[in-house]
Formats: C-alpha cells, sequence, structure tokens
C-alpha cells in the first residue's frame, strides 16, 4: 500500500473510530433517559448527528447498539473503581477514594444508575443487565475489602465492611437517582455531588479512630 493510501486508510479508521465514539455516546444518554424499548435507531442517529444506516454499519441492530453500551460503561467502572482499590496510599485515603470515583462514575454515566433501579425494582431480564448486576457486585465485593483493610489497619472504627459497603452502596445510587427524576424531587448533579461530598465528610469524622479511642 502506497504511502497517499495508508494515509487515506488512517483518516477512514479515524472517521469510523468518531463515528462510533458519536453513537456510543448518543445511546448512553438515550437509555439514562428512557426505557430500552422506547429508543430508535432514528433517535440515536438524531442524537449523535449521523446517518441511521452508521448505526447498522458499526453495531448491527439496536440490540447489538445497547451491548456494546453496556460493554464500555462497565469497562469505565471497572477501570476507575479498580484504580482507586489499587491506590498506593493508606486504607483510609484508599477507602474515601474509592467513594470519589463511584460518585464520579454515577455523574459522569447516570446510564449506571438507570441499570442498577431498573434491575433493583423488577430483577435482571436480559443478558445485558444480568451482566451489569455481576460485574457491580464484584465491585461491590472489592469495596468491602477496601473497608475491611481500612478497620483492620485501625484507621476506622470497627464496622462490619460488608453491611457498611452495602450501606454506601445503596446511599450513593440513592442520591444519584435523584439527578434523573423528572418530578419535584430532581437534584441537579452538581447538588448531587455537593450532597455526597458534605455527607461524606460527616461520615468519616466518625469513622476515623481519634487518639482518645485507641
Amino acid at each position: 500500500m502506497s504511502e497517499p493510501e495508508q494515509s487515506a486508510a488512517a483518516r477512514g479508521l479515524r472517521r469510523r473510530e468518531r463515528t462510533r465514539a458519536l453513537l456510543l455516546d448518543a445511546a448512553e444518554l438515550l437509555v439514562s433517559q428512557r426505557a430500552p424499548e422506547e429508543i430508535r435507531i432514528e433517535d440515536v442517529a438524531a442524537q449523535a448527528g449521523v446517518s441511521p444506516a452508521s448505526v447498522y454499519v458499526h453495531f448491527g441492530t439496536k440490540d447489538g447498539l445497547l451491548a456494546a453500551v453496556t460493554e464500555r460503561v462497565l469497562g469505565v467502572a471497572t477501570d476507575a473503581l479498580r484504580a482507586a482499590y489499587a491506590a498506593d496510599t493508606s486504607p483510609l485515603e484508599r477507602f474515601a477514594g474509592v467513594g470519589v470515583a463511584y460518585l464520579r462514575l454515577l455523574l459522569d454515566h447516570p446510564v449506571v444508575v438507570k441499570y442498577l433501579t431498573a434491575t433493583g425494582e423488577r430483577g435482571p431480564t436480559t443478558a445485558v443487565e444480568t451482566q451489569v448486576v455481576e460485574r457491580f457486585g464484584e465491585l461491590r465485593r472489592e469495596f468491602e475489602q477496601s473497608i475491611r483493610e481500612a478497620v483492620e489497619s485501625g484507621a476506622i472504627r470497627r464496622v462490619d465492611p460488608e453491611l457498611m459497603s452495602f450501606f454506601l452502596f445503596g446511599s450513593w445510587n440513592g442520591v444519584a437517582a435523584l439527578a434523573l427524576r423528572r418530578d419535584a424531587l430532581v437534584l441537579a448533579p452538581e447538588r448531587v455531588e455537593t450532597a455526597v461530598i458534605e455527607a461524606g465528610l460527616v461520615l468519616l469524622e466518625g469513622l476515623i479512630v481519634q487518639p482518645s479511642d485507641a
């Protein structure tokens, strides 16, 4: 292949990657706002600013597109939270860092809240939803372990790591879900972030072992 042909091929690849990313962004946004059965290929294409044919070229079907959205979001969630779990910091800082990372994930990808809310109400009904529940189950257990390490190091008070992980997991998801409401109980994402940070500081203050407690 000549140099001009290689250059043209590279441009074509970059163009296809941009189109694919636009479609995934558009589909993720729509899934966070509507039920999957209410989303049409034409809606995704219009949101992305491309032709409906592009959806079929890149994903084949709507189910293929939605599966790709899930795969991408799960990848982002896993990378973000496992990076927080593996941070080279003290157990206390790691415990707090996981909370920050999870909140950021929920605010940047509200589709996660939508998936977890739906499966929590009726149980997973598709392979995609089952995959989401299984992955977040794994991540919740890893968070439990980070709490256990913080307890065992003496950084925080003796609490039940499993129950604390479920409490915080439920709290973060519940508060983040307020940003998706369409009624008087809606809370803007920036206010959700402020609320969780303020509550988190209060929680940490109560959990941290003071010298007088030793």
